[in-house]
């Protein structure tokens, strides 16, 4: 049996994606399981052992889908499921050969629903990673009750701490981990307000606090230099480093983003910061130890599906409502 799972991109999205990925090889102990995934987000799954192929897309050579998919000429599938359902994902499933393809329903009528009109038309909050099982079930797989997971070789674990040797840090003192950046503004915590947050930090106790980030979030890093205990790593590791480093804390807070889904993934207990994101999109901590941190009476939550680069508002009062002492009491109650 050969069974392809397609999901593009990207580090959230691909994370969450490792539930379904380890139920189907339950399901299906015998089966050559293939993904394919973007390149740039290949580290991911590249040591999964669940995965027997991995086809990665490489969109920064301007790869066309047609030369692409020509590999796959001589491979037919049993099932196909597509946890992506965008252009590329639709073009992939209709041209590779399978005898049984599924794919993702995006309940786009809710979605609009709820940003544009604020009407709560989910019946119940469920996460991403239920919606993928969803496409599995057809295929009778089942849901084996963990949460999601990463692999790394021990070379990757030995160039973190390699990192943090250079930095001198103390690996007996416990660390809390800062991840101040996320894809969109209406996504991001402001930065002086994690600095008070690392200022109650320090108050309270004897811990390294890591900053976390990949190269767009170097400047917010910088912003956090100065204060004692800080140790930043912002466009020092990859992505598959970066989830080394937070499987070594105590804890994580972070916004909306990537880094949120890899506490999850190494088993880190998270605090979420939710600005215009909601729940009812499913993106919150799938099966992990933490707390989604929101501003509840923000009427205008919320204003997109994915964030936006501004406040249309202007006063960005679903992030800047939520206080640094209320976060560090979550952080408190966390560890």
């Amino acid at each position: 049996m050969k069974i392809l799972i397609i999901r593009l991109s990207s580090i959230g999205d691909i994370l969450l994606t490792t539930a379904l990925i380890r139920q189907t090889r339950q399901t299906f102990p015998d089966a050559e399981i293939d993904f394919v995934v973007k390149k740039k987000f290949s580290e991911l799954l590249r040591y999964n052992p669940n995965i027997d192929n991995l086809f990665e897309y490489d969109d920064s050579k301007n790869t066309s889908l047609l030369k692409f998919v020509k590999q796959f000429n001589d491979r037919s599938y049993d099932y196909i499921f597509d946890l992506h359902n965008n252009f590329r994902s639709i073009y992939l499933r209709q041209k590779i050969s399978t005898q049984k393809k599924f794919h993702i329903r995006k309940d786009k009528l809710a979605q609009t629903a709820l940003v544009k009109f604020k009407w709560k038309r989910y019946v119940k909050l469920k996460s991403i990673p239920e919606r993928y099982l969803d496409v599995g079930i057809q295929a009778g797989i089942q849901d084996d009750g963990k949460g999601l997971e990463i692999y790394w070789k021990e070379k990757v674990e030995t160039r973190v701490i390699e990192h943090f040797q250079k930095m001198k840090i103390d690996m007996t003192c416990p660390a809390i981990g800062i991840s101040p950046g996320a894809g969109y503004f209406t996504k991001q915590w402001p930065i002086e307000y994690f600095e008070r947050l690392i200022g109650y930090i320090n108050t309270g106790g004897s811990f390294n606090i890591i900053i976390i980030g990949g190269d767009n979030e170097i400047e917010l890093g910088k912003q956090l230099n100065h204060i004692p205990n800080v140790y930043n790593f912002t466009g020092k590791f990859n992505i598959l480093e970066s989830g080394v480093a937070i499987s070594k804390l105590k804890g994580l807070i972070s916004n909306d983003s990537g880094m949120m889904h890899m506490a999850a993934a190494v088993h880190t207990p998270v605090i979420a910061i939710f600005g215009s994101s909601v729940k009812e999109f499913g993106f919150f901590p799938y099966r992990a130890h933490g707390f989604v941190v929101e501003n509840k009476d923000a009427k205008c939550r919320p204003c997109s599906h994915v964030g936006k680069e501004t406040c249309p508002k202007g006063h960005f009062m679903c992030m800047r409502d939520i206080q640094p002492e209320e976060v560090y009491k979550k952080l408190v109650e966390l560890i």
